[in-house]
């Protein structure tokens, strides 16, 4: 089956503003639901026998590998007429596969750092980057918790005529004014190192090989600011020190490590809870001397429990909150119900 018929499919999902588009092999036939944003479905059917060319061309598009399953991937499609970014989970089904396909709203807010739901102190801390010149700044989040909104925000604290900012995605979901954007290849790459270069944002750090160029362009003099998805800081921990790249060179330039949650705010906590229906929990691990100095000497034993625990505790005295304590503090000033759950 051509490629264009898999971009139909999509074309015709952003036409009809579809908030999902589940793909599914029946006995029969392949069925194609979208469902609407009003609430409705509209439904198509095409031949079994195009089963395998359908889902062949489909993962090949958004390259995904043959037989793998997923859950709740981001992915983007584009072209010249549209634009889609989702969230795909492949699973198996009784005939076949079913391939969901959750679209992600285009007509996102650019939020500011104090709209976010920090705390005074998790703010400033936040802000120190504006006087940053070099170093790592890791934005971490499980899958739609909300890394995107903080990324950006952190972009605008930054953005102004002194620096040149360089952000490795051509279609973000949202542009930023100001920006250079780019497609994340290697040819790209090269000549933003080889030139005046100040910032660099990379919006999907997952894959290795980008996130050690995240660490090795922050050990160059410059500040990169990288968004990654993870349970929590420990997690993101865990992959620098899996980098195969020296101990003290990935910790010089790693500043801070945040990650986050969104949660419903409580309704009667805000007469705009309409316009604004979660907030975001926090917990921010500031890398100081005394933290890398602890890691350098115990960083080989970081798969035993003892290593994470005394880790916690140290940076517990460096003030490091948990993320779960974020979420207690604000059930207690009545922003989030006593119902809600992490």
């Amino acid at each position: 089956m051509n490629k264009k018929i898999i971009k139909t499919l999509f074309h015709y999902a952003a036409q009809e503003k579809a908030d999902s588009l589940i793909i599914e092999a029946g006995q029969a036939a392949v069925d194609l639901d979208y469902r609407l944003l009003d609430g409705t479905k509209k439904s198509f059917n095409l031949p079994k026998r195009l089963e395998d060319d359908l889902i062949g061309s489909l993962r090949q598009v958004l390259r995904i590998a043959p037989g793998e399953l997923l859950t709740k991937k981001y992915c983007k499609i584009y072209d010249r007429h549209y634009q889609l970014a989702f969230y795909l989970t492949i699973l198996p089904s009784q005939n076949g596969e079913r391939i969901i396909i959750n679209i992600i709203n285009q007509e996102q807010k650019l939020w500011r750092l104090p709209q976010l739901g920090l705390q005074r102190p998790q703010l400033l801390q936040l802000q120190k980057i504006k006087k940053l010149r070099s170093g790592l700044i890791l934005v971490s989040a499980p899958v739609g918790q909300g890394k995107s909104a903080t990324l950006n925000a952190l972009v605008q604290e930054l953005n102004n005529a002194d620096r040149n900012l360089y952000f490795f995605d051509p279609y973000p979901d949202i542009k930023i004014p100001g920006l250079n954007y780019l497609a994340l290849n290697q040819k790209n790459w090269e000549s933003v190192l080889r030139h005046d270069c100040e910032v660099i944002i990379l919006p999907e750090s997952d894959a290795e090989e980008t996130f050690k160029k995240a660490v090795l362009a922050a050990s160059t003099g410059r500040l990169v600011l990288a968004a990654l998805t993870a349970d929590n800081v420990w997690e993101v921990l865990l992959k620098i020190l899996k980098l195969p790249l020296p101990l003290k060179l990935k910790l010089d330039g790693v500043k801070m490590i945040s990650n986050q949650r969104t949660v419903p705010l409580k309704t009667a906590a805000s007469r705009s809870a309409k316009a604004r229906p979660a907030i975001g929990l926090f917990e921010i691990l500031e890398l100081n001397s005394e933290i890398k100095d602890f890691i350098l000497k115990e960083g080989s034993k970081s798969k035993k429990d003892r290593f994470w625990e005394k880790l916690s505790r140290l940076a517990v005295k460096n003030g490091f909150q948990p993320l779960r304590q974020d979420f207690q503090k604000k059930i207690r000033t009545g922003l989030i119900a006593k119902e809600e759950r992490l």
